[in-house]
């Protein structure tokens, strides 16, 4: 059976990383005027858990339209519409170096696009979100489950409705039985991914440290 396009990124996400440290994220408002280029490999919307990457922009009062100016479509499309948040990089091959800093700014899907891999866009536009930690076909529900916490740990639960929020309520204690007996019985809410934030040499990061996720889809018929 096919699975959906938000399970194949929590899929994707545990094979990377599964036993990696993973650095915790930020995302900082900025005023940012140089040309950009697509992130190569970054996901486009889907939302997990009821958040995808225009919420985050949303949250933080950044609104309105795709911000390119200089490449236009030659039909019509869906530019000028705000349909994704697009993660860009001042690099033109598209890389983010692991534990680098891209940016996340308004884009409509056809500039979001591979198509458009490589070109330089520019934008009179300028305030964005400037993110730390994000990683190439991250999905925005483990990048903010990743953020700096008080807490031990972080659940993204992968259901078909949306969920309420990533970190668990204060009423359960942060305990990690207590967070998935949260999610139990409820549509689809069975599948998800448990991050925990751990300390060693002097260094904050987060682990993988359960999981459970549909089997991949081979393609087979």
């Amino acid at each position: 059976m096919p699975i959906s396009k938000e399970a194949q990124l929590l899929i994707d996400f545990v094979r990377r990383h599964e036993g990696t440290r993973l650095l915790s994220t930020h995302a900082d408002v900025v005023e940012f005027s140089g040309v950009l280029f697509n992130v190569d490999g970054s996901s486009d919307d889907p939302e997990i858990d009821g958040h995808n990457w225009r919420s985050l922009l949303r949250d933080r009062g950044i609104d309105g339209e795709c911000y390119v100016t200089n490449i236009q479509p030659l039909r019509q499309t869906s530019h000028p519409k705000f349909s994704v948040g697009g993660h860009m990089t001042v690099n033109q091959d598209g890389s983010v170096p692991v534990g680098g800093e891209c940016y996340l700014m308004p884009l409509c899907s056809w500039h979001n696009n591979k198509a458009r891999d490589g070109m330089a866009f520019e934008h009179t536009e300028t305030r964005m979100l400037k993110l730390f930690g994000y990683m190439e076909q991250e999905p925005h529900a483990t990048f903010s489950a990743r953020m700096a916490s008080d807490e031990e740990f972080a659940l993204v639960p992968l259901t078909d409705r949306g969920g309420a929020g990533l970190l668990s309520p204060p009423q359960l204690g942060n305990q990690p039985a207590a967070m998935l007996d949260q999610i139990a019985g409820q549509d689809g809410s069975e599948f998800f991914v448990l991050l925990r934030q751990c300390e060693e040499d002097g260094q904050t990061f987060y682990r993988i440290d359960d999981a459970k996720l549909p089997a991949a889809d081979t393609g087979g018929g």
